[in-house]
């Protein structure tokens, strides 16, 4: 019950940062409105730990293996403000399926992996400035189902399903370091806590500017990002690390 009421809570206060916002954009109501969009693709390679008690039990997973089982993937970046503030929200959602075939017996396995941070951002010194400090929530959903059929029958003998929603407090940075006038390094570091046992992340990413009025950028870097949850007994660490690239779109 307590868990509940302080996702609740969270809710909340994040949906209170839309007047916030709203309000300290009409004290500068002559600075212009910005909105960006940048779609972005991540191509990691996955170390996951499991520990149940004193048991430990992991491994590594490439790109390569991750690909052949995506069905569904979308990441997109929005974000909007105007003065010294912005509001932004970063999606990952990733479906995934795997079929595992033994002597006598075939296990199906399906992923649903749901990644939202929502934040409220402050620019000191406007946000076309290179410095930035956020804070917000970062909600994660995990739904896993694994079935279990006989072979060559193809009888169901059991199935079973991990479900779990996570709510955490999201703090972080950017930074922009700017070169020249096409090229800069966008930096972003951050961490989260809650229901979680904590997530990490940290990106750079070289970016040129493009398009006829310059407001557009082609984005490519790296990343690293790590997570940790618990559920009953068993621990779950997820270190997740490499490139990544997107396309900015600036109205």
């Amino acid at each position: 019950m307590r868990s509940k009421h302080l996702k609740l809570t969270a809710i909340a206060a994040l949906l209170a940062l839309f007047p916030i916002l709203s309000a300290m954009a009409d004290e500068g109501a002559s600075d212009t409105l910005s909105w960006s969009m940048t779609p972005y693709l991540w191509l990691p390679n996955v170390t996951i730990d499991l520990a149940l008690d004193d048991t430990n039990i992991g491994g590594d997973v490439s790109f390569a293996d991750i690909i052949d089982t995506i069905d569904t993937g979308l990441m997109l970046h929005t974000e909007g403000g105007r003065g010294q503030w912005s509001l932004f929200a970063d999606l990952t959602y990733v479906e995934a399926t795997d079929v595992n075939e033994l002597t006598l017996l075939r296990i199906e396995s399906s992923n649903k992996q749901l990644f939202l941070d929502a934040a409220l951002a402050w620019h000191p010194h406007g946000i076309d400035a290179p410095f930035n400090i956020f804070g917000g929530l970062r909600y994660a959903s995990l739904d896993t189902r694994y079935s279990f059929f006989s072979v060559p029958n193809d009888n169901l003998l059991t199935s079973r399903q991990s479900k779990a929603d996570y709510y955490d407090a999201l703090l972080g940075l950017r930074y922009r370091f700017v070169f020249s006038e096409r090229w800069s390094l966008d930096t972003r570091g951050d961490a989260s806590f809650g229901d979680s046992e904590g997530t990490l992340l940290a990106r750079a990413s070289l970016a040129y500017t493009v398009g006829a009025k310059r407001q557009n950028r082609i984005l490519f870097g790296y990343q690293y990002k790590q997570m940790e949850f618990m559920e009953n007994d068993v621990t779950t660490e997820i270190r997740l690390q490499g490139p990544v690239a997107g396309f900015n779109f600036r109205f």
